[in-house]
């Protein structure tokens, strides 16, 4: 039988871990970001007694749950450096997930609770977990509603502050920066994306909540990008490791 397993444990050499994928498969009626074409398919050749079937989609390339960016994304002199730049230094990280899902100003919309804004003030508490990481994951709460797929409200859509733009800009090791919101800036703003344009912004992130809260501070995350030439962003196949002993 067909499926999509969120976890799994297998052994890799000697180690056996757990794996949360993070990844949700791709829906035809997916929500996406307000303005945004929903994808579409088109059913290019039917099954026939001689050939089978295949299809074309017409897919914007921040759809996926989750997708990265590229730097030229939002900064019009990396015009040039599309979704094919990322190698494998942003592959495997040291990770940790600061889970703001209950912080004391996550608020309830529409029946979930998360976190809107985040500032530095929601990241300091952490401090100590980001010397030796190479990756993390802010989870706001948010993905329990990109998991259910409801509509997206522009303004209720969580996203990083000047504050813990430039607190994360602090920890130069970083490579990868994940979230579970659709997109780390503000409206009509830019400078998250900016700051972060040599870094592999991973947003949309899903299944947060299966990571054990006991390993939420100290795993290994996969964030492969499916490289597209010249693309502003593309989608990323991400798990979590959780190394059993």
């Amino acid at each position: 039988m067909y499926r999509n397993t969120i976890t799994r444990t297998i052994l890799l050499g000697d180690v056996k871990y757990k794996i949360i994928n993070l990844t949700e498969p791709l829906k035809m009626d997916v929500e996406v970001f307000p303005g945004n074409p929903k994808p579409r398919k088109e059913i290019f050749r039917k099954y026939s007694k001689n050939s089978s079937r295949y299809n074309i989609y017409s897919i914007g390339d921040h759809i996926f749950h989750p997708h990265g960016d590229a730097p030229n994304h939002q900064n019009a002199e990396d015009r040039d450096l599309g979704f094919e730049c990322w190698d494998l230094d942003f592959v495997f990280n040291k990770a940790c997930m600061i889970d703001l899902s209950e912080d004391k100003e996550a608020i309830k919309i529409n029946g979930n609770k998360y976190v809107t804004i985040i500032t530095k003030k929601n990241l300091e508490p952490f401090r100590k977990y980001f010397p030796g990481k190479n990756a993390i994951i802010v989870r706001t709460g948010y993905d329990k509603v990109v998991q259910s797929n409801q509509k997206h409200i522009r303004k209720n859509i969580p996203y990083f502050d000047k504050s813990a733009v430039d607190f994360i800009l602090e920890y130069t090791k970083l490579k990868v920066i994940g979230i579970d919101s659709l997109t780390i800036d503000g409206p009509g703003e830019k400078y998250a994306h900016q700051q972060f344009k040599e870094k592999l912004i991973v947003e949309a992130l899903v299944n947060l909540s299966n990571i054990p809260r006991k390993n939420r501070l100290q795993f290994d995350l996969q964030t492969s990008p499916i490289a597209i030439v010249g693309a502003t962003g593309g989608p990323v196949l991400a798990y979590a490791y959780i190394a059993i002993e």
